[in-house]
């Protein structure tokens, strides 16, 4: 009798325990659900004929797969829409090029500037860090007919140049707090031994600091190009001449068009997500190191 009643609380849980699995696998399962099954979709509307999409009973799967969309983006097949589909390589690489430029002004400028702020005293130096945290903020909405005056004044409206301005006033807070935390994490003995050995404060950080600074870097540098990646409202409003804006405004404007072709915007949208998701799924270690940075003391 004892045996059993030992074995009893023993056998509810392995029960319980059990039942907890079985809840948390279908809790994952359902989120990543959630969060691929729209990239998924996109990708299985893209490679089918508009007919099977609009065919009914509708399915899942769909009965034809083709590549005709993508040869349709890239000109090699005519049909109604191809004017604005042609301005979709194009508007793709001026994105790699805003991108990648305010990226690049980001990590320069915001590493340096997180660097004064985490090493060095000076005047309001709280005061102009909030106020730096402040502006990222604001609305981007809001700061619309600012930027819209500001670029026509320097001669800078439907301009790359202008855009990139635009995108580095929002993006640069971000990066200054991101390297700010990183920097704090370092240890100050090793500059220290650095400024003991004859090097200035520039010397330490470019020679001791940066190389250090990796996941803060690339953290900063994602997030920041992401962001650039996929902004739509400013291209949309500062840059509306045909050939100087990016690809979010092109995608958004083939929804206009007289015939609306379902496979062929699927097909721009899932060009346009996949450069953000590859930066993810190739530096997300890097990633969450250079986020968690600073998140834990002592």
């Amino acid at each position: 009798m004892s045996v059993m009643a030992r074995a009893l609380p023993r056998h509810a849980g392995a029960r319980r325990r059990l039942v907890h699995r079985v809840v948390l696998y279908g809790l994952v399962v359902a989120l990543a659900g959630w969060i691929m099954g729209p990239f998924v979709w996109l990708f299985v509307t893209s490679v089918s004929y508009q007919r099977n999409l609009l065919a009914r009973p509708f399915t899942l799967i769909p009965p034809e797969v083709t590549a005709e969309n993508y040869r349709m983006i890239l000109g090699l097949v005519r049909f109604h829409a191809e004017v604005q589909a042609s301005r979709i390589i194009p508007a793709l690489l001026n994105s790699v090029i805003v991108a990648g430029a305010v990226t690049t002004l980001n990590l320069v400028i915001g590493s340096a500037a997180g660097y004064a702020y985490a090493r060095c005293a000076f005047p309001f130096k709280q005061v102009s860090l909030y106020l730096i945290l402040f502006t990222r903020m604001l609305p981007t909405v809001v700061l619309m007919p600012a930027f819209f005056l500001m670029l026509r004044a320097f001669g800078l409206q439907n301009t790359l140049t202008g855009l990139a301005v635009a995108y580095a006033s929002f993006t640069l807070p971000f990066t200054v707090w991101i390297m700010k935390s990183y920097f704090e994490t370092i240890p100050r003995d090793l500059e220290g031994s650095g400024l003991v050995d004859g090097c200035t404060r520039l010397q330490v950080y470019r020679r001791i600091v940066l190389p250090m600074s990796g996941p803060g870097l690339v953290a900063s540098g994602a997030f920041t190009f992401m962001l650039c990646w996929n902004e739509f409202v400013i291209a949309q409003v500062l840059n509306s001449k045909p050939g100087s804006t990016t690809l979010p405004p092109i995608i958004a404007g083939m929804m206009g068009q007289a015939n609306i072709d379902y496979s062929v915007i699927a097909a721009s949208g899932f060009l346009s997500a996949l450069p953000a998701v590859l930066l993810a799924l190739v530096f997300q270690r890097y990633m969450v190191q250079g986020l968690t940075a600073g998140s834990v003391k002592g």
